[in-house]
């Protein structure tokens, strides 16, 4: 503690008396997998198999631990304070919630056009192959019109 916090405080003793100082220690990686699992086992976005969600939660526990480390190197190379508290865990659960949440609309949506574009070029190839039966029939018929100009213009010439 600083000098001057101290000096407060002897001036103040009731900071000392009338306070209550909240300590907060960081969870164990135990408790970390488990508010990872159940919080995730809540998303019924969130359709994996066990194997693929025992590691989405290592992956939030590692992510939290690793940006706990990097506060402790933070805090040594420029003597800052930077707090990394269960709150932020739980940020970090809620945040990869919407993110999968928006995502998984995205996909949906996008399955919706491309569902959507394969029906056209289906109604577009049915369209086609009826045009060509079309033709085929047409074919005897155009080329019947065809010699009867042809002889028509002969006597007409």
């Amino acid at each position: 503690m600083g000098e001057v916090f101290r000096a407060r405080l002897r001036q103040f003793p009731s900071l000392v008396t009338c306070c209550t100082i909240d300590w907060f220690s960081a969870w164990p990686e135990e408790a970390l997998q488990a508010v990872a699992t159940s919080f995730l086992n809540e998303l019924p976005e969130l359709d994996v198999s066990p194997t693929a969600m025992r590691g989405l939660t290592l992956m939030c526990v590692e992510i939290h631990q690793m940006v706990a480390r990097k506060c402790d190197q933070y805090l040594a190379e420029l003597s800052r304070h930077n707090y990394v508290t269960p709150k932020s865990y739980l940020e970090l659960l809620k945040i990869f919630s919407d993110l999968t949440v928006r995502k998984k609309q995205e996909l949906c949506s996008a399955r919706q056009r491309m569902k959507t574009g394969l029906d056209k070029l289906l109604s577009t190839a049915d369209d086609v192959s009826k045009m060509q039966e079309e033709l085929g029939t047409m074919r005897p018929l155009l080329e019947e019109a065809t010699r009867d100009t042809e002889v028509t213009m002969e006597t007409i010439k």
